[in-house]
């Protein structure tokens, strides 16, 4: 028996309680949409295409659910 509860640090990526866990997902995507959507934003100023703001959200938040995904689901 090694002391460790089902709820000590190791269970999920970042350990801590369940809530925990929410808020990284929600982080993960928030951040992604707003990196991404930043990036396209700029790209889209500098080129005069408007339409890269919008596709550069899509992407992050794409690959936030990309990541959640490989963070969550990795054993």
């Amino acid at each position: 028996m090694s002391g460790e509860r089902p709820g000590d640090k190791g269970d999920r990526p970042g350990g801590g309680p369940p809530e925990a866990s929410g808020w990284s997902v929600f982080s993960y995507m928030i951040g992604g949409m707003v990196l991404y959507g930043a990036i396209g934003w700029l790209i889209g100023r500098w080129t005069h295409i408007p339409l890269l703001f919008p596709i550069g959200m899509l992407t992050g938040l794409g690959l936030a659910i990309a990541l959640i995904i490989y963070r969550f689901t990795r054993s």
